[in-house]
């Protein structure tokens, strides 16, 4: 059923006219069924309405016709409007006066005012540039700041206009100390968080910079930073910092299931504060029959704890799988800097002991390696309904020698890179390239979890878990010296939190000539709350009739 909805015609302006004379009309709020004599009322009080709304943009002459009627059940409205000449602006005096006149941020507001002699008036802009200036002034801590002269004075009769402003910013605002009340943290650890120094001016942007590196930091659950401006003594009053510990201890734990791995169980434990310096451990644990594997992590922050970080670990990893059977232990220190935003830059030393074998009829191998590397990553992610828009990437290069503490020579560079885009109408595009490269003097004696492999939900759909690769005479895959794969899936919603998917994989692990293996498919996805679910049917595209099903359940307890 179609309603009547009142007409209100307006002639004689152009578009920003109009709509500031529609904001200003009472009228435009109302509907068919109000009562006529509201509607006579509101109709009579119009023009004062329209003229303050084109005084507004500097017409202060309209000429203004009006009439109301009544059809068809509903009332209807019509101006024709003459805006008149506008207000000319033939002078402008803007100045910063007092102990802050020459900062460069008060400089900076007055080379931006876009207004300038020969203008037509327009009081938002003006207001905009009173705004401007006292926000600045009361920002950067110049609180006794006050206008000695703010006008905008107009001549009707000569139809121009005159704008005064004059700022007076008092003295500047000055931090005296910093109080920082005692937490689980030292206060030495703690103020190197902070942007702000004792005995600098007062400046809210490095009080927030400093609010937002406290929350990032991850061990505090409340932050709350306040200039006491009411114990000013000589224009020099304390900042107080308050701050709430997040528990010390956490504990965390999940399930899953996937097709390449089969059942899946975690667990995590992270102690925040294993003294006042801010030293961390942190353990991790994955369970399946296929592969399990237990990282152990005891982290210690420098001088700039939220950009280096120094780190002991050691882990240990047990994978048997069809083509992959082998036991690795490993014990390391690594130092990362955190280069810009999420970009990060990590230099590290490990060593590794790895017992493997490439068929079940081989006896089982031994090596030992002293694996110097660096690497650089970056993570840059929002989310967006659904889905989630960003990017991240990670080249890393190790090596060893046997020469310095290893059984093996080898090089080794990889690179991973992973785009998630949103597209229109609830769609989402995901493109992923994973590639490496090994150079190596005895293949035979570098151990499995440095060969490459390709194949399963992670790599490429419609082929099993790391089945591709070179063989031995066997038939067994012994990984390669090479990887190359990629990935570009669409997303599309089509209910709620369920979306379909369609996607084509296409990858190869080799060592002299590589063979591309190309697999498509069809999947389904359920974001729920306790984590994604996808359900993936692919093949490759040598056998249409080879059908492979990929599915992958994963929980956070």
């Amino acid at each position: 059923m179609l309603y009547a909805s009142p007409e209100i015609e307006i002639q004689g302006l152009n578009d920003e006219q109009e709509k500031n004379v529609r904001a200003y009309l009472s009228l435009s709020s109302e509907i068919c069924e109000a009562p006529s004599w509201k509607i006579k009322r509101l109709f009579k009080q119009a023009p004062l309405q329209v003229e303050k709304a084109l005084r507004a943009l500097g017409y202060y002459h309209p000429q203004i016709t009006k009439n109301l009627s009544w059809q068809n059940d509903c009332w209807e409205v019509l101006f024709v409007i003459d805006p008149g000449p506008p207000m000319i602006i033939d002078s402008i005096d803007i100045q910063v006066l007092g102990p802050g006149a020459d900062e460069l941020f008060f400089s900076e507001i007055l080379q931006e005012i876009s207004i300038k002699v020969g203008d037509t008036v327009n009081h938002e802009v003006y207001d905009e540039i009173k705004k401007k200036l006292k926000n600045r002034a009361d920002a950067k801590g110049y609180f006794d700041n006050y206008f000695v002269l703010k006008q905008l004075s107009v001549n009707p009769d000569t139809n121009t206009a005159t704008i005064q402003l004059h700022l007076q910013t008092g003295k500047r605002y000055y931090i005296s100390k910093i109080d920082i009340e005692k937490n689980a943290l030292s206060i030495y650890f703690t103020s190197k968080y902070l942007t702000i120094k004792e005995g600098q001016a007062y400046d809210r942007a490095k009080i927030f910079e400093t609010h937002q590196l406290l929350d990032s930091s991850d061990y505090f659950k409340n932050i709350e930073l306040k200039y006491q401006q009411n114990q000013a003594q000589d224009y020099q009053a304390p900042l107080t910092v308050k701050l709430t510990n997040q528990p010390q201890h956490v504990v965390s734990a999940g399930t899953g299931y996937d097709t390449d791995l089969g059942f899946r169980l975690s667990a995590g434990y992270k102690n925040r504060y294993l003294n006042e310096s801010g030293y961390q451990f942190i353990s991790n644990l994955n369970l399946s029959l296929k592969k399990s594997n237990l990282a152990l992590e005891y982290l210690m922050p420098l001088s700039n704890p939220l950009k280096d970080r120094l780190s002991f670990f050691a882990g240990v990893t047990y994978e048997n799988t069809t083509y992959v059977d082998n036991q690795k232990a490993e014990i390391g220190v690594r130092l990362s800097n955190r280069l810009y935003g999420q970009l990060v830059l990590a230099e590290q030393l490990n060593f590794v002991f790895e017992r493997f074998r490439n068929s079940t009829n081989d006896p089982y191998q031994t090596s030992y390696m002293l694996v110097p590397g660096i690497s650089m990553s970056n993570v840059r992610a929002t989310k967006k309904g659904m889905y989630l828009e960003g990017y991240k990437y990670m080249f890393q290069v190790n090596g060893a020698h046997r020469n310095v503490g290893s059984s093996v020579s080898f090089i080794q560079p990889k690179w991973y890179t992973k785009i998630s885009y949103p597209t229109f109408y609830g769609g989402c595009l995901i493109a992923r390239v994973d590639l490496g490269a090994t150079a190596v003097d005895d293949f035979a004696n570098l151990p499995t979890s440095y060969r490459f492999y390709a194949g399963g939900g992670e790599s490429v759909r419609g082929y099993d878990y790391k089945s591709i690769g070179p063989r031995n005479a066997a038939g067994d895959v012994v990984g390669g010296r090479y990887l190359i794969t990629s990935s570009l899936e669409y997303e599309q919603r089509v209910y709620e939190n369920w979306s379909m998917a369609a996607f084509v994989d296409a990858g190869d692990a080799f060592n002299d000539v590589i063979d591309m293996k190309l697999g498509v498919g069809l999947g389904v996805r359920w974001y729920s709350i306790v984590g994604p679910v996808r359900l993936d049917l692919a093949v490759p595209t040598g056998d249409f009739g080879d059908v492979h099903v990929h599915f992958s359940l994963s929980t956070a307890l």
